[in-house]
């Protein structure tokens, strides 16, 4: 199993990228060359003005729906966060937004933003794995997701500790950085391909 570390390669403006509206759908994909249909990591993400209360927003089937595990991530939850990956200016339950005053996510914030008026948004994302591998499937299919949890706490309490960085922006500007983004992620993708190439003596790259 190969892992990469992305902030090494990704730009800095990536994370507006990934800003989402409440409402929207979106689907990410990963496949894998070698192994095929044998391997994906497949993430469906759904955006609700909630706190989480809904159940199967996908829509999925009842005899799928049976075998979901729903992990719910509290992104004030010190005790979700390992001693590795825990930064004190990353800390929604002691940041205080100094344009919007919101913060800190205190043990009952839930109560709290249940007001209708208050602005809440719930990412519920719906993470399938597939990993077939005669010995290992269980495992690394297993250590994937613990993984995406891992990305997906640690990236949204991020981005709600950056909230003064992105609360003006308008949609104008998010476009904006999304196309900016998105080229950038391009050219990084052909960049990392083209030394991958060069370290086992390829001539020429297929891109």
């Amino acid at each position: 199993v190969k892992s990469q570390h992305l902030s090494g390669f990704l730009p800095q403006k990536a994370p507006w990228y990934f800003m989402k509206k409440h409402g929207m759908h979106t689907l990410t994909a990963e496949l894998n060359e070698y192994m095929k249909d044998n391997f994906f990591i497949k993430i469906e993400t759904w955006h609700k003005p909630d706190m989480g209360t809904q159940e199967n927003v996908h829509n999925l089937d009842a005899s799928t729906w049976k075998n979901v595990t729903v992990v719910p991530i509290d992104i004030a939850d010190r005790s979700q966060v390992s001693n590795a990956d825990y930064k004190p200016d990353e800390d929604p339950a002691k940041f205080k937004s100094a344009k919007t005053g919101r913060g800190p996510l205190g043990p009952d914030w839930k109560e709290l933003v249940s007001n209708a008026e208050c602005p809440r948004m719930c990412a519920y994302k719906l993470v399938t794995v597939k990993f077939k591998w005669w010995g290992l499937q269980t495992k690394v299919e297993n250590f994937i997701q613990e993984q995406e949890k891992r990305i997906f706490n640690n990236f949204h309490r991020q981005l709600f500790c950056w909230i003064d960085k992105w609360v003006e922006l308008t949609m104008d500007d998010i476009r904006r950085m999304e196309a900016e983004t998105q080229k950038e992620l391009e050219e990084v993708d052909v960049d990392f391909v083209c030394s991958n190439c060069k370290k086992k003596g390829k001539a020429m790259c297929d891109i």
